[in-house]
């Protein structure tokens, strides 16, 4: 891993999502990691919590962006290339924007979720379109596309947005 421009060894890091809809019951899941050791500087406690937080920034959004949530997505990579304090906080405030703005859909009251952010997922793929109808969800269904809304819990996004890793210690992660 690439961290301020220096090769670093971090050891185990897997991301792996799963999908699951209320009416159907999951599959059991299934992670596969290959994990070689990457040899690199060693780096302190608050480096490896500023990398975790950047890649948890790249993750989601990865998630949201075929989902229609372009402006966030892009705001939540934007945090992860910032090393400046005043400016890592104007591109929080930007990407905390986005998330306000990004529209709120909800699968189920009883679910106890506060809202979701996501979209249309169709069985040839997200619909990126933000606008899709109730009409245009009946249509998708009469051609047994299989739409459905996939989301992502609002808190998970926010948490890190909000996340404050040593200002110095955030850099490039890939």
């Amino acid at each position: 891993m690439i961290a301020q421009g220096r090769k670093v060894t971090v050891k185990g890091i897997a991301i792996a999502t799963r999908w699951a809809r209320p009416s159907l019951v999951p599959e059991d899941p299934h992670l596969s990691v290959k994990d070689p050791l990457d040899e690199g500087e060693p780096i302190e406690p608050e480096e490896k919590d500023a990398l975790f937080i950047g890649m948890l920034r790249h993750h989601i959004a990865n998630l949201i962006r075929p989902l229609g949530h372009t402006v966030l997505a892009n705001a939540l990579h934007a945090l992860t290339q910032q090393r400046f304090p005043r400016r890592l906080q104007g591109d929080r405030d930007f990407a905390r924007a986005a998330l306000d703005a990004a529209p709120v859909g909800e699968i189920d009251k009883a679910a106890g979720m506060d809202g979701l952010n996501g979209g249309i997922v169709t069985r040839a793929g997200p619909v990126t379109d933000a606008g899709v109808t109730a009409g245009d969800q009946e249509a998708l269904a009469r051609l047994n596309l299989g739409p459905v809304f996939v989301g992502i819990e609002r808190e998970l996004i926010e948490a890190p947005i909000e996340a404050d890793p040593q200002p110095e210690a955030v850099g490039q992660s890939r």
